[in-house]
């Protein structure tokens, strides 16, 4: 166990009652018809998760609907990657940014970066460089630096290795831990490392709204696939419109589900149809 932090054992999903979005599509299509504040993850969400962080690249038809999507509604992506690195992904200007799960937000009229992140920087530069060391001898482990957080990815490091791997990262990370500097979660196939601070997808959408929808006139949606995506469910379970993406049932805050990145495709071409029938760019 890590900092209260189990990382031994089954993962153990459990079923509950999520609405399939397209069979309530009449009721979220009244809750947007006012306007949406659209808040995206990335892997899993925008692209199919991939072997390798670097192979995640947008389509070109995802990308397209993405830029027809900002033109009607106030844009943000919520990513555990770098805020240069999902920047770059995505390429988009005008839209809001939001990196390492919220410790780095940029857009119009926003510049923020978590001043615990800055202070555990060089913590975190070490942290990597102990832990390529001492995983560089199994392979397919990833150990990733993204600045304000740090992943170390295991999806190509065979079954039969994990345990090993599973070793070395917690006696690297365990003195940290203990010191209450660093904290550490877990996603699909990667060990996330963050400052030990109070600060994560749903604190950070939550301080992205009050910024840019003040008023609360726009109505908030988010839309992950992992578990890091949780926190953003639970800050707008009953103030907003949660997607999560799943092809199996898991357990989840999310209110909607859709199967797979062809489901957000659908739901992106029926936003911007809804405009379209409004009758209106505006956001």
């Amino acid at each position: 166990m890590v900092g209260g932090f189990h990382l031994r054992g089954r993962e153990i999903y459990l079923v509950i009652r999520m609405e399939y979005l397209f069979d309530r599509w009449g009721e979220v299509e009244r809750a947007l018809a006012p306007g949406a504040l659209l808040l995206l993850d990335y892997d899993g969400t925008l692209t199919p998760i991939v072997e390798r962080p670097e192979l995640a690249i947008l389509s070109p038809d995802m990308k397209e609907l993405l830029k027809r999507v900002s033109q009607h509604y106030t844009l943000g992506i919520i990513s555990g990657r770098s805020l240069t690195g999902v920047q770059e992904l995505v390429g988009l200007e005008g839209i809001y940014y939001a990196g390492n799960h919220g410790f780095e937000i940029s857009g119009p009229g926003v510049d923020l970066i978590k001043s615990e992140a800055e202070r555990v920087r060089p913590t975190l530069v070490k942290l990597c460089e102990e832990l390529r060391a001492k995983l560089g001898n199994i392979k397919g482990a990833i150990v990733e630096d993204k600045g304000s957080t740090a992943s170390v990815h295991y999806r190509l490091v065979a079954e039969g290795e994990f345990e090993r791997l599973r070793n070395i990262f917690e006696e690297v990370v365990e003195p940290q831990i203990k010191s209450g500097v660093l904290r550490v979660t877990r996603g699909k196939k990667v060990f996330e490392i963050r400052p030990n601070v109070e600060w994560d997808k749903g604190k950070a959408v939550l301080w992205l709204s009050s910024v840019v929808n003040p008023k609360g006139e726009l109505t908030p949606v988010y839309i992950g696939d992992d578990r890091t995506d949780e926190d953003a469910f639970s800050a707008l379970k009953e103030m907003g419109v949660t997607i999560l993406v799943s092809e199996e049932p898991v357990e989840s805050n999310a209110k909607y589900f859709v199967k797979n990145v062809d489901g957000v495709k659908i739901f992106f071409e029926k936003l911007i149809n809804l405009r379209t029938q409004i009758g209106t760019g505006s956001r």
